[in-house]
């Protein structure tokens, strides 16, 4: 039974803004926290420089994951928190704790790339390819901005929480993506948006010219209908939820980027590859990635 959030550090702004979000998340969830610092290995060492245990720690003048445990444990009581450096390959370090994590948190830097603790293609691969949610989080997010300005419009943990935001695919809706929207927002006790962005020509069969007024009104009307037809038996499980759904003319990506801009968080969904031979997201979730300056969950779903 998985019952770790696991963040993946390196010492670097991003990765730290990263686990401070992921002790937030693990006492939300009532879970541990555990810290993974992966560094390349030197020949004849073995697999781990360090065991887990809270009175081990490496021989080193740097950064420790150990020293960053600590301080995340004193700034959160309550909260559990472990630590790892292990000497091995980044891809396999972290596929091997995605494997027995509820959640693994990744930092990333700055607007238009996604690097951090990986660089790049590495980062996308494994978003693209991890079995369990991975959430990507920007150096410098604050706590403070997940939630809403106090009276005099100053940035407080001690508001209520921004909306979660989900984007959903009303043609294969997955119950997993929509499930992990819910306790999202159930646990933040924050308003559900659900987003669906639709294009009335391609997808649904208008092929190159325009539809007519009446036609549009009529496929609106439907796509409305389809998406509360979903969401109804959700609201039922989370009746202390309040849940907003929104169906819009036009790209996908440009709807949830307007939405997150005042969110906590943004979910959005991945179908899994086969195999993990290369990295694999959609368009929408690419663009997502890259451009969104909130906490973007991506969750993996058949």
């Amino acid at each position: 039974m998985r019952r770790t959030v696991i963040a993946a550090v390196d010492g670097s702004s991003a990765s730290m803004a990263a686990a401070e979000w992921a002790a937030g998340e693990a006492l939300h969830r009532g879970t541990s926290l555990h810290l993974l610092n992966a560094v390349a290995p030197r020949p004849g060492s073995s697999s781990l420089v360090a065991p887990t245990d809270p009175h081990t720690r490496p021989k080193n003048p740097g950064w420790s994951p150990f020293e960053a445990a600590d301080d995340l444990g004193r700034a959160h009581p309550g909260l559990r928190v472990t630590a790892d450096q292990v000497a091995g390959q980044t891809l396999p370090v972290l596929f091997g704790a995605a494997d027995r994590a509820d959640l693994l948190v990744l930092g990333s830097h700055g607007t238009g790339a996604v690097s951090g603790f990986l660089l790049g293609s590495v980062a996308l691969t494994v978003v693209g390819q991890s079995p369990v949610p991975v959430i990507l989080v920007r150096a410098g997010h604050q706590a403070a901005g997940e939630h809403r300005p106090d009276d005099r419009h100053r940035a407080t943990t001690g508001t209520p929480f921004l909306d979660v935001v989900l984007g959903l695919d009303l043609v294969r809706p997955s119950e997993r993506l929509i499930e992990f929207g819910f306790e999202a927002a159930a646990r933040r006790a924050a308003t559900l948006r659900v987003v669906h962005g639709w294009n009335a020509q391609v997808p649904y069969g208008f092929g190159d010219g325009e539809p007519d007024d009446g036609s549009g009104n009529r496929l609106a009307t439907q796509v409305t209908g389809a998406l509360a037809a979903i969401l109804e038996p959700w609201r039922s499980k989370f009746p202390h939820t309040d849940v907003v759904g929104e169906t819009m003319v036009g790209r996908a990506d440009r709807h949830l980027l307007d939405a997150a801009s005042q969110a906590s968080l943004l979910v959005i969904g991945r179908r899994p590859r086969a195999s993990r031979v290369a990295a694999h997201i959609g368009a929408t979730s690419h663009s997502v990635l890259h451009r969104a300056l909130t906490p973007v969950a991506v969750v993996p779903h058949e």
